[in-house]
């Protein structure tokens, strides 16, 4: 009869071999002659280049040629040379992700991406307002000068009679708004990446909630009713979840046999194939699994609904224009940034192992949320709540001081194991509809 500790050493062997010759096959799979030369090792070919790039462009050779520069020219080519200089190392020596296509590399320059993002933002965290908002001029000439916020529920009329030009201007005005696209767009990928409909659905009524608790801070979260419910809930949330859930389903239901590069029929099967999945996971989430399943699915919304949150108060703490390119490629790198993250988080809930690590995305998308929102308190320090808006305030508190003792009865009852699945699923709806109606 063996003892513990030779069975947990047979089991780790084992699993060491197994995931070994998992890894050897796919790395088999992938060796096609069209693409195989992208997945060798190229690390002193590339390291060799870098360096004839950095004699090339810091002007070794030749310094008379740098040196009529300002000060300020040389500072920024060093900044963004050393940026430069950390992501080819990210490149090529990054740890590895759960995600393979469309090439390793790809999302390993990712993980650099966002290491510079959370340094960026520690920097930034360190400064007074002022300086801030001025140094954000170095990022893009137009910044560093105070915006007027719009406010979307100054006129909430849906027909204006006096307007002859357009008497549905209100209606048209926020149509044709570039939050529009950003909705629909935002939630096909968020769909896309957490692949359950209930959670996205939560996400969506949490974020409206999010808007009407902090109006009294932000004008652009003061927006009339028929914005709110119709247009964002009804229209392009739902649009853009639909659409995502169906485009989940569409990887779902097919069959994945994969052959090299070399042997698709034609060159559009060639180049976009190898940015489809190799393999499509289908996430468990289960909130109501059990009382920590629940504070962990309830974390992820938190963080989610957070870093969705700091894009208005960045926004407006730093004097950033909606239409400005920043705001786009932040959005960009957080899309990037949650894929894997989504990934990674999912398998950390379904391992069984006692001792278990979070994954390197999970850790980055955590410090860079927490970095964003100590920026938003630290810059936003001064706006204090209204008089007018005092009972909104009080209100939404009244909610989640209402929610939590429904909570509270939820935990000890899943804890007893008497809680039926029906009985879980309708108490905090109904504690949610309940506050709700009496708010209004």
């Amino acid at each position: 009869m063996e003892s513990n500790g030779h069975r947990k050493t047979r089991r780790r062997n084992l699993i060491a071999q197994e995931s070994s010759s998992f890894n050897l096959s796919e790395v088999i799979d992938e060796l096609d002659p069209w693409t195989a030369w992208a997945y060798r090792p190229h690390t002193i070919k590339l390291l060799f280049i870098g360096t004839c790039f950095l004699i090339w462009a810091s002007g070794v050779l030749d310094p008379d040629s740098t040196s009529t520069g300002d000060l300020v020219t040389s500072v920024k080519r060093g900044v963004f040379a050393m940026i430069a200089v950390f992501l080819a190392y990210s490149l090529l020596q990054a740890p590895a992700t759960v995600l393979i296509r469309p090439h390793p590399a790809i999302w390993r320059l990712v993980h650099g991406l966002a290491v510079v993002y959370l340094i960026s933002l520690t920097f930034l965290l360190f400064q007074r307002r002022d300086d801030a908002r001025q140094f954000m001029r170095f990022l893009h000439p137009n910044l560093g000068v105070e915006l007027p916020e719009r406010s979307y529920g100054s006129d909430c009329r849906i027909y204006v009679p006096e307007d002859r030009s357009s008497r549905f201007r209100n209606v048209y005005e926020t149509l044709f708004d570039e939050f529009v696209l950003a909705h629909i767009f935002g939630w096909w990928g968020k769909a896309i990446m957490i692949r359950n409909q209930p959670l996205l659905w939560i996400l969506s009524f949490g974020f409206e909630l999010m808007e009407l608790t902090f109006r009294h801070m932000l004008p652009n979260f003061n927006e009339c009713w028929w914005d709110s419910i119709i247009l964002d809930i009804l229209v392009c949330n739902w649009f853009g979840i639909w659409a995502g859930m169906r485009t989940v389903k569409y990887f779902d239901g097919r069959t994945y046999e994969w052959v090299g590069i070399s042997q698709r029929p034609n060159i559009i099967s060639k180049v976009l194939g190898q940015f489809t999945p190799a393999q499509w996971d289908k996430d468990e989430w289960h909130p109501l699994l059990g009382p920590w399943r629940f504070l962990q699915v309830l974390f992820l919304c938190i963080v989610f609904l957070t870093v969705e949150l700091n894009t208005f108060f960045l926004k407006f703490c730093l004097w950033i224009p909606a239409r400005n390119p920043l705001i786009v490629y932040r959005l960009i790198l957080w899309w990037l940034i949650a894929i894997p993250t989504i990934r990674e988080y999912n398998s950390f809930l379904q391992d069984r192992t006692p001792v278990k690590k979070l994954g390197a995305f999970c850790w980055l998308s955590i410090a860079t949320c927490i970095v964003e929102l100590l920026i938003c308190i630290k810059f936003g320090n001064g706006m204090s709540v209204s008089e007018s808006n005092g009972s909104v305030v009080g209100n939404i508190l009244d909610i989640c001081w209402g929610c939590s003792f429904s909570f509270s009865d939820f935990m000890v009852m899943a804890t007893a194991k008497s809680l039926r699945t029906e009985e879980a699923l309708i108490l905090p709806i109904q504690c949610l509809v309940k506050s709700i109606f009496e708010y209004f």
